[in-house]
């Protein structure tokens, strides 16, 4: 089963929060999925100010439904 990516993603200084998920193929490992996203925080972070991400989640199965790409 493939494994996905994915970020809740909250507007600074509110309880605004959205999934994002990464434009990036999925995992065969929960593992990898667990150090891509650790590895794709900080970084996502400094692309987008007056964001932050609330949640890393690997979900097994399906593509999470996201508002947006990541």
């Amino acid at each position: 089963m493939p494994i996905w990516l994915s970020f809740l993603v909250c507007v600074s200084g509110s309880t605004i929060c959205h999934v994002e998920v990464p434009d990036i193929d999925p995992f065969v490992g929960l593992p990898a999925c667990q150090v891509a996203g650790m590895q794709s925080w900080s970084q996502w972070e400094r692309n987008h100010p007056g964001f932050y991400i609330a949640k890393v989640r690997c979900s097994i199965g399906s593509r999470p439904q996201g508002d947006g790409q990541a």
